[in-house]
């Protein structure tokens, strides 16, 4: 089931080996043994926020990719993250640009978890609140969490809540009328993630270790 850039990369990753007197089948070893520890999921889906401006219920969407790593006898699974929240609304429109960490606790079919990002957010308002005042940008902290279902194979069904902190300001010279206030927003996504089999599952339960 591997793709065409998987062997092509896969291949890349077993030069420096051999560079190194490092046998291919220890190359191959080790890969097999990474893939059984390590996972790559993406996941999208609807997003409802509560932008804290304006008009607070807006929807849009979400994406993202997890870096996971499987530690044997270790019961908490840590992920790196990375995701984009796009929201749109009459008012405004909240865009955010997020990665940190992630801590999840498996229980079987149910995977609950908890995160703490850091990032980029980007405002564009529909209605300039000043002449010249169209846009602004924040460095956003955001923290929540969420639970992944396993459905078949290498889905997951999606649940997941996320609450921010905004900081815009303090007055910028560069920008012809700058915002300085705060902003809390909440954004709640229900969608789906894929788990990239690296390896083939022979069964349901083979799935997501």
């Amino acid at each position: 089931m591997r793709s065409t850039q998987l062997n092509f990369l896969l291949g890349a990753f077993c030069v420096l080996p051999a560079m190194l007197s490092i046998s291919l089948p220890g190359c191959a070893q080790a890969w097999s043994t990474a893939s059984r520890s390590t996972d790559v999921a993406a996941f999208g889906g609807y997003a409802g926020a509560r932008t804290d401006y304006g008009v607070y219920k807006d929807q849009g969407e979400a994406i993202g990719l997890d870096f996971s790593h499987y530690f044997r006898h270790f019961p908490i699974v840590p992920s790196l993250e990375a995701r984009t929240n796009l929201v749109h609304g009459s008012f405004i429109n909240e865009r955010t640009y997020l990665f940190g960490g992630r801590a999840e606790l498996p229980l079987h079919r149910l995977h609950p978890y908890v995160d703490a990002l850091i990032g980029l957010g980007t405002l564009h308002y529909a209605n300039p609140p000043a002449p010249g005042y169209t846009s602004d940008r924040s460095k956003v902290y955001s923290y929540g969490g969420g639970l992944d279902v396993n459905l078949v194979y290498n889905f997951q069904l999606k649940i997941d809540a996320q609450y921010q902190t905004w900081n815009l300001g303090p007055f910028d010279p560069n920008v012809p009328q700058d915002g300085y206030f705060t902003l809390t927003p909440a954004v709640g996504i229900v969608g789906v993630e894929y788990h990239i089999p690296f390896r083939p599952h022979s069964r349901q339960q083979d799935f997501h270790h």
